[in-house]
C-alpha cells in the first residue's frame, strides 16, 4: 500500500524531536487505527508540516519524551482496555504527577463499534488523562464508528490546523526526568511475538445439511514454543485467495506485471489489501477521484444519513470489486484504487484448546463464511485460506492474543459459560483445562444453534464430560427444531433460580458469541433473571452492572 510503517519511519521522531510540529501517536489492535494516524501524518507533511508519526509505546521507548503538539489516534481493545502497543502509554500517563503536561495542545481520535459497551473507552480514558495532567484540548475530541474513515476525514483536517495554529508546550527538560524512579518496566509486556504455524488436523464440526460450515483445526507451531492460556485468541495472518487475486490482475492488469511502489502488484493484492469486504473509506476515496459521481454521491448520502443497516445492506453482496463496478470506477488506474482499499487484517479465533491437555497443539473453532455474491458464490478471505492451508500444510503467521478479564477464576470457583455457535469454542478450552487439573469448582454450559442434528458442535465431548461430572450441567438450545425459536436466553430464563443460586455462591459468568443479537439478549434475561420475581427492572440492572464492575460477568463478543 502507499501508506509504509517502517522502523525507520517511528524512530524519525527522534531524530526530528528539536523541529518538530506535531507528533501524531496511535495505539491500534488491528491496524485501522494506524492507518489513519499515517494519514492524517503524511497529508500534514505534504503540506510542508514537521510531523511524525509512531504507536504510543513506541514514542515512550524511543526518548529523549518531548511533546510540544499531540494528537492521538487509538481504538479500544477487549472489554475497554487499551491497545497492545499503547498499553506501556498509558501506565506511563498515570504515572505523572500533576501539572506534568501543562499547556500541551491535544487532540484524540477515538475509533470503535458502537455496538459494544465500551465503544471508544481507551481514547475516552487517554482523553481525560490529558485533560488531568494539564494539557489543553485544542478542538473537541472525537468519536468515530465502523464508517471511521468518513468522520474522520471530516474531522482530522481542521482539528491538524487548529494544533498547528496554537502555541507549543514549551521545550522542557525530557520527561523522563518527571517520572524519577516511576519509570515503567517497558520489557515486561509489548507486542506478542510472531509464530510460524501449521495446521496438522482439521475436521469438520457441522454436518452435511447444516446452512453452517464450521471447522475445527488443530495448529503446530514450528519452534514448538507458543504458549498460552484458556481465555487467550490466536491472531492469524492471512492472505487472499489466487482466485480472487487473478480476477483483479485480469481487471487491471492483465499478467500480473504491473508494480505499485517497490512491489510487484500481484504481492500487494494477495498479502496487504482487503478485496472481499467493502469499507466506507473506500466511498470516500472513489469520492475524492470522482467528486460528480452522481453514484457515489447517493452512497455518500447514505453514509451521512447514519442508516448503518442501509449501508450494510448495499454492501452485504458486493466485494470491493464488484463496488467499483457498480459505481463505474474501474476505469480508474490501479495507482488511484491502491491507496483506498483496506489493509488486509487479521483474523482472530477464540482458542478452543487447554495447554495442559493439548500440549503443542492450539485448537481453533471457526465459521467459515460462503454467501451468494455478485459474480457468484463468494467465500471469506480467511476461510479460503485456513482451507487451503489445511490441505496443503503451508506455513503462515499467528501471534497470541491475550485475554485480560475473560480468564478461569480460582479452581473451587464456579462457572457459568454461555456460548451458542462458535461461542463455545473457549468455553471448551475452559473445560479441558479444568479437567486437566482435576479443578472442583462446578461448570454449568448453555449451548445453542439451529438444529440438533446438524449443530450441535463437540456434542460427544459435551456429553462425556457431563457423564463424567466435570460438566454439572449442560442446557441446550436449538432454534429451528421447532416451530417457535428457542434460544438460548430462553434456556436461562427457565433456570431462573438455579442461576441466581449460582452466582450467590460466587459463580462467574462468561458469555460469547455474537455482538448484535446473541449479547444483548443474553444481557436483558441475566437482568431480570438478577432482578427475582418480586424486584423492579433497574433492580436488576443494577445487580448486573454490580456483577459486571466485580469482574464475574465477562463478554468476549464479536
Amino acid at each position: 500500500m502507499s501508506i509504509q510503517t517502517t522502523d525507520q519511519g517511528d524512530q524519525s521522531i527522534v531524530a526530528a524531536e528539536d523541529s518538530t510540529e506535531l507528533a501524531v501517536l496511535y495505539g491500534s489492535q488491528t491496524g485501522n487505527a494506524e492507518y489513519l494516524a499515517h494519514e492524517i501524518q503524511g497529508k500534514a507533511s505534504a503540506e510542508g508540516h514537521q510531523v511524525t508519526v509512531s504507536s504510543l509505546d513506541d514514542w515512550l521507548r524511543s526518548g529523549p519524551r518531548q511533546l510540544h503538539r499531540l494528537l492521538v489516534v487509538t481504538s479500544t481493545h477487549d472489554n475497554g482496555h487499551m491497545p497492545d502497543n499503547a498499553a506501556e502509554f498509558w501506565d506511563w500517563l498515570n504515572l505523572l504527577g500533576p501539572g506534568a503536561l501543562n499547556g500541551l495542545p491535544y487532540a484524540v481520535l477515538s475509533i470503535g463499534d458502537s455496538m459494544y459497551e465500551d465503544f471508544c473507552k481507551a481514547g475516552h480514558d487517554i482523553d481525560t488523562r490529558l485533560e488531568q495532567l494539564g494539557a489543553v484540548r485544542v478542538v473537541p475530541s472525537i468519536d468515530c464508528d465502523v464508517d471511521f474513515e468518513f468522520t474522520a476525514e471530516k474531522w482530522a483536517a481542521p482539528a491538524v490546523r487548529e494544533l498547528l495554529a496554537a502555541a507549543p508546550r514549551p521545550a522542557v527538560a525530557p520527561m523522563i526526568h518527571l517520572l524519577g524512579s516511576a519509570e515503567p518496566d517497558t520489557t515486561a509486556r509489548g507486542a506478542e511475538r510472531i509464530h510460524t504455524a501449521r495446521i496438522v488436523a482439521s475436521r469438520p464440526l457441522s454436518a452435511p445439511g447444516s446452512a453452517k460450515q464450521v471447522m475445527h483445526y488443530e495448529l503446530a507451531f514450528d519452534d514448538g514454543t507458543f504458549e498460552y492460556e484458556p481465555g487467550d485468541s490466536i491472531a492469524v495472518s492471512i492472505a487472499n485467495s489466487d482466485t480472487l487475486v487473478n480476477e483483479w490482475l485480469a481487471v487491471f492488469d492483465g499478467g500480473g506485471l504491473a508494480r505499485h511502489h517497490d512491489q510487484p502488484l500481484r504481492t500487494l493484492l494477495k498479502h496487504e489489501v482487503e478485496l472481499r469486504l467493502p469499507h466506507p473509506g473506500l466511498i470516500v476515496g472513489l469520492a475524492r477521484r470522482r467528486p460528480d459521481s452522481a453514484a457515489i454521491l447517493r452512497i455518500i448520502a447514505l453514509m451521512q444519513s447514519g442508516d448503518r443497516a442501509q449501508l450494510d445492506s448495499w454492501l452485504g453482496d458486493r466485494d470491493v470489486l464488484d463496488v467499483l463496478t457498480d459505481l463505474d470506477c474501474l476505469d480508474l488506474p490501479i495507482e488511484e484504487i491502491v491507496p483506498e482499499l483496506g489493509r488486509l487484517q487479521r483474523r482472530d479465533y477464540s482458542i478452543s484448546s487447554s495447554p495442559l491437555r493439548d500440549s503443542g497443539r492450539v485448537h481453533i473453532t471457526v465459521s467459515g463464511v460462503e454467501y451468494a455474491g455478485r459474480r457468484g458464490t463468494y467465500r471469506g478471505a480467511a476461510t479460503d485460506f485456513l482451507a487451503e492451508r489445511a490441505r496443503d500444510g503451508r506455513a503462515f503467521q499467528v501471534q497470541r492474543v491475550p485475554a485480560h478479564e475473560f480468564r478461569l477464576p480460582a479452581d473451587a470457583v464456579p462457572i457459568i459459560m454461555i456460548g451458542p455457535g462458535v461461542g463455545v469454542a473457549p468455553f471448551r478450552a475452559f473445560l479441558r483445562h479444568r479437567a486437566a487439573l482435576g479443578a472442583p469448582g462446578r461448570n454449568w454450559l448453555f449451548f445453542g444453534d439451529q438444529h440438533r442434528q446438524l449443530d450441535w458442535l463437540y456434542e460427544d465431548e459435551f456429553r462425556q464430560l457431563t457423564e463424567h461430572g466435570l460438566l454439572t450441567r449442560l442446557d441446550v438450545a436449538f432454534s429451528r427444531d421447532q416451530e417457535a425459536k428457542r434460544y438460548v436466553q430462553h434456556e436461562m430464563l427457565a433456570n431462573a433460580a438455579e442461576i441466581r443460586s449460582w452466582i450467590a455462591a460466587g459463580a462467574y459468568v462468561f458469555v460469547c458469541g455474537d455482538k448484535a443479537q446473541m449479547a444483548p439478549d443474553v444481557d436483558r434475561a441475566m437482568a431480570v433473571i438478577l432482578a427475582g420475581g418480586d424486584a423492579t427492572e433497574s433492580a436488576g440492572q443494577q445487580a448486573l452492572a454490580s456483577l459486571k464492575n466485580s469482574a464475574r460477568y465477562v463478554k468476549d463478543v464479536y
